[in-house]
């Protein structure tokens, strides 16, 4: 009885230690190796060329331990990443199934260099009865019908389509495209056209898709059974699938609550004229490199009103006008009125707009919805070298401001950030990571006006703000929870303040 106490108490000591710790612990005896792999419920495993798989077991090749009985010493794990530069994902996946503490796993995420096939997935499915969240590299032929056979999946994610060996949806040239068609679509996505009433709605809230194109059959499967779809992002995709026109793709759309388009230039005009029809419940959307002056448009008339975050990264799309739409009270009274939301933007990041100017981002923080927003982000946006005075204007009339990101405004001045901080009663986060021209003289504005209050700090890439200015900001901050800023910047005496506060470096 006394050594199972014994153990336990060991085992709640080395749960409650860093990651950084574990390799010092093993080495202590045999025993608190043992305690220490069966109080893991977290492990990142990078496999060698030389591992046993299942298909090596079976046919009795291989020296080295199998992946199953490497992960039998961690019979409480929930939380699997698996990286391999092997070919054979499958027979990866398989092994991984075999293991005792497959029916534990919550999270995997699984990328080997080659695709998995559908026919492995849905062999490994029972397997995984607790599966929440899954995260796979490349998938060949593109299937999802063996997400039915995961009841307790939540969130999906396809790193990319295609495997990096194959092209992918970029234009290449033409004797390319004759030699390598894109990948046939699996047997049973070939006809989806089934009656709409018995389809079964998949658990799915969260989906990310990379790389899909319009060829890409076997997505209208998908598409119809997402209908309780929360969240959804698509990485450099030029389709939906199933199509230039994608007719199933708009089934997922009505109950999301976020949105985000990443590189997909090609389809983003479509995706937010559905949007803005559809999604009534949304409250974020993210916008990078991608999308036409009108569709955004139209889509913030129709939807601007119920966002709660918008985050956009278009340096050639974004105009003064898309604010002026945020920001025109009586439009967003109708809005609200009709659609029965009382939401208000809340937060605003803008990176690398080069096009938008201080009369845009002035109208909005005249408004009701500026006047609400609490984080505010202006990303290497030149309007903020460009417009003296403008930030200043910016904290005066938004008085809920809290978070504050003008990360890579390289040739802001000292004077501009002190004006602005004289106005931020309420901050709580600065980020001013490669604002090269700052100097210690920012820091201490910002100890002055926001010391009290301040929990996180990224002054990274800032070679005028040296470890003097540093030390005296950890010193005289009261909350500072974490600090981002170069190891060599950070003297004894700041280390000393930093193990006394408890603030994490980095």
């Amino acid at each position: 009885m006394d050594v199972v106490l014994c153990d336990e108490l060991v085992q709640e000591i080395l749960q409650r230690l860093p990651p950084s710790s574990s390799p010092s612990v093993s080495l202590v005896s045999k025993r608190w190796l043992s305690l220490l792999r069966s109080s893991t419920s977290s492990l990142s495993l990078r496999i060698p060329p030389n591992i046993v798989t299942a298909t090596d077991a079976t046919a009795g090749t291989g020296n080295s331990p199998s992946l199953s009985s490497i992960l039998a010493h961690y019979p409480f794990l929930t939380n699997l990443t698996v990286i391999s530069t092997r070919e054979d994902a499958d027979a990866l996946l398989l092994s991984i199934a075999a293991a005792a503490c497959s029916p534990r796993l919550a999270i995997l995420r699984f990328l080997p260099a080659s695709p998995l096939s559908p026919s492995a997935l849905l062999s490994s499915a029972a397997a995984f009865p607790s599966l929440t969240s899954l995260r796979i590299a490349s998938l060949l032929p593109l299937s999802f019908c063996w997400l039915s056979s995961l009841p307790s999946l939540r969130s999906f994610s396809l790193v990319r389509s295609r495997p990096k060996r194959l092209p992918g949806c970029r234009r290449e040239p033409p004797l390319q495209e004759a030699e390598e068609p894109p990948p046939p679509p699996a047997d049973e996505d070939e006809d989806d056209d089934g009656d709409q009433s018995t389809l079964v709605t998949l658990p799915l809230e969260n989906l990310s898709l990379s790389g899909i194109c319009a060829a890409d059959r076997g997505l209208s499967w998908l598409w119809r059974r997402c209908a309780g779809l929360r969240w959804l992002q698509l990485r450099a995709c030029e389709g939906t699938g199933d199509g230039p026109s994608s007719p199933a793709f708009p089934s997922c759309l009505p109950g999301l609550l976020g949105l985000e388009l990443r590189t997909c230039r090609a389809i983003a005009d479509r995706v937010l004229l559905h949007a803005a029809e559809r999604c009534r419940a949304l409250t974020s959307l993210l916008l990078y490199d991608g999308g036409s002056r009108d569709a955004l448009r139209h889509f913030i008339h129709r939807r601007g009103a119920a966002l709660r975050t918008l985050d956009l990264r278009l340096p050639l799309d974004l105009h003064n006008d898309h604010l002026f739409a945020i920001a025109a009270d009586d439009h967003r009274g109708n809005t609200v009125a009709l659609n029965g939301a009382g939401h208000q933007l809340a937060a605003l990041r803008l990176h690398s707009c080069c096009l938008v100017t201080g009369d845009g981002l002035r109208s909005l923080a005249w408004s009701p919805a500026g006047a609400a927003i609490e984080e505010l982000a202006l990303v290497n946006c030149d309007v903020v070298e460009r417009e003296p005075g403008l930030l200043t204007f910016l904290s005066q009339s938004m008085q809920r401001l809290r978070r504050l990101d003008l990360s890579h405004n390289e040739t802001l001045a000292d004077k501009e950030v002190g004006s602005m901080l004289a106005s931020c009663r309420n901050l709580v986060e600065i980020r001013l990571r490669g604002c090269r021209a700052l100097t210690g003289a920012s820091l201490i504005s910002l100890l002055k006006h926001c010391g009290q209050q301040l929990e996180v700090v990224d002054i990274t890439r800032c070679p005028g703000i040296v470890g003097d200015a540093i030390e005296i900001l950890v010193m005289n901050t009261c909350r500072l929870s974490q600090l981002m800023v170069e190891e060599s910047k950070v003297t004894e005496a700041t280390l000393i303040w930093l193990s006394r506060k408890a603030i994490k470096i980095g």
